[in-house]
């Protein structure tokens, strides 16, 4: 019985474990729809592609000219989870498109683009054209340079050490930016705070805008820029002494620092604005949990019983045997 579990076991998994060489020029495009995938870099020219599934699954491997393709192929009419763990030389684009996946990437030094349905994206570096899409899931980028898109729609995005022209959105989310560099900026979201920390560079364009939260924005000293805040249902508050140069109406205001060469438009419809000087703490973004695809949400904790009211104390039992003494006025029972 044991040697026909043990042999059943191996028949359902079965691992692939291929190396490919590769060229500069090619980029590496992955198709799977579900299942973690797993992006490192090494030193070779060459591809390790690990993949653990079932067999009824096929992990199909074809390179062509300008691309190494992966695509997950199934035996049947249904679609099983294949994990993948990809070992890339640093100069490799990559080109990611999964419907349920939590998809990591680490060291990467070229284009990436990533799109995935449900699933967190996870990308330490990049460079030139860095695009992450995600319907469900969180976004995190580090130390990334150059034409910077994400985008998700029911969670937050948080990004650092990240560099360039950067364009954010979500609808559900807060967006933090720390140790930003910048050059053009566009933060939007509907549901959720927004907090910038980098500098503002002269003739450079940043645009944060949220319907319901915080605005937060470091300003350094010495900065040159023109700020238009517009806050309809919240307040404008600032670290430092500032000078407003136009009030159009309340909450409606143009301020200039310098000699106002960059461009600044706060805008939050139902939350504050503040500005503050870099190492001054930004407020915090409401946590958004989510649980992973397929897994169990926990259990709520029981409510605790509640405590007696001291206006009406519990009885204390009748002693045994003790007799009732009959009620002296008695009243007959209500009809209802």
């Amino acid at each position: 019985m044991t040697a026909v579990v043990m042999l059943a076991l191996a028949l359902a998994a079965a691992p692939t474990d291929q190396t490919v060489q590769v060229r500069k020029g090619m980029r590496l495009e992955v198709r799977n729809f579900a299942g973690d995938v797993i992006v490192k870099v090494w030193d070779r020219d060459a591809v390790r592609v690990e993949a653990e599934h079932s067999e009824r699954e096929t992990v199909e491997i074809r390179p062509t000219d300008l691309a190494l393709i992966v695509r997950t192929r199934s035996r049947t009419s249904q679609q099983r989870s294949v994990d993948y763990t990809f070992t890339v030389p640093s100069w490799m684009p990559i080109d990611i498109d999964s419907t349920n996946s939590d998809v990591m990437l680490d060291g990467v030094a070229a284009d990436v683009s990533v799109e995935t349905l449900r699933g967190d994206i996870t990308v330490h570096g990049g460079s030139g054209l860095v695009a992450l899409k995600s319907v469900q899931g969180r976004i995190s980028l580090e130390q990334a340079k150059g034409r910077i898109q994400a985008e998700t729609l029911n969670d937050g995005i948080r990004m650092s050490d990240v560099s360039g022209d950067i364009s954010i959105s979500t609808n559900n989310g807060s967006i933090v930016l720390e140790r930003m560099d910048a050059a053009n900026l566009d933060a939007y979201t509907i549901n959720g705070t927004i907090s910038y920390d980098g500098p503002l560079k002269d003739r450079g364009s940043y645009r944060l805008t949220t319907h319901n939260g915080v605005v937060s924005m470091t300003v350094p000293e010495k900065t040159n820029a023109t700020l238009l805040v517009r806050t309809y249902g919240g307040s404008f508050r600032s670290s430092f002494p500032v000078t407003i140069d136009d009030q159009q109406r309340r909450n409606r205001f143009t301020l200039t620092l310098g000699d106002g060469t960059a461009r600044v438009e706060l805008e939050s419809f139902n939350g504050s604005i503040a500005l503050r000087r870099p190492g001054e703490p930004a407020p915090q973004p409401a946590n958004r949990g989510r649980s992973r695809v397929g897994a169990p949400n926990p259990p709520s904790p029981p409510n605790p019983p509640a405590p007696a009211s001291p206006a009406n104390p519990p009885s204390a039992p009748n002693a045994p045997n003790a007799p009732v003494p009959p009620n002296p006025n008695p009243r007959p029972n209500p009809r209802f």
